[in-house]
């Protein structure tokens, strides 16, 4: 099966500071297991937009994406939705494997645009437009979800 999935999660150093998101995953003997069994398309929709490492931390308000010193970026964060898209659309891919809480990824909760660790409900940038194009989505904190999703349906 093809899996779209953040590349900070496979210990690419791109997140907005620089380093990876690999330590979130708690259960790394499924999370192997799964990116061994599948074709795994690493993206960060941040970087693939052009942005920056390391840049300013940046989070969802008002339906927009606004850094820590309120720069709007808003149309970077869509341009690595698409980009996102892009590769599922022309790799044939229906599920993805998204870093959890981020502006861009996250799915079901982002955080609240005050820069204060405050979790609303919400979806990432690019998670919102992938479910609108009916790209099923996990995150790190669902692996156990996905292996039954691919289970079941592959």
């Amino acid at each position: 099966m093809k899996i779209l999935i953040s590349s900070c999660l496979l210990g690419e150093r791109v997140r907005y500071s620089g380093s990876d998101s690999s330590s979130s995953i708690k259960n790394r003997d499924l999370f192997e297991e799964i990116i061994s069994s599948n074709m795994i398309f690493p993206i960060c929709p941040e970087v693939s937009s052009g942005l920056p490492i390391p840049r300013e931390p940046a989070e969802q308000k008002n339906n927009k994406v606004y850094t820590i010193s309120n720069k709007d970026l808003t149309k970077q964060f869509e341009k690595g939705a698409n980009n996102a898209l892009e590769i599922c659309i022309k790799n044939q891919i229906s599920v993805a494997l998204l870093k959890s809480k981020s502006p861009s990824c996250g799915n079901n909760k982002v955080y609240d645009g005050t820069f204060t660790s405050t979790l609303i409900e919400g979806n990432g940038v690019t998670a919102k437009l992938l479910k609108e194009n009916s790209i099923k989505i996990f995150d790190e904190t669902s692996l156990e979800e996905l292996k039954e999703y691919i289970n079941n349906n592959f």
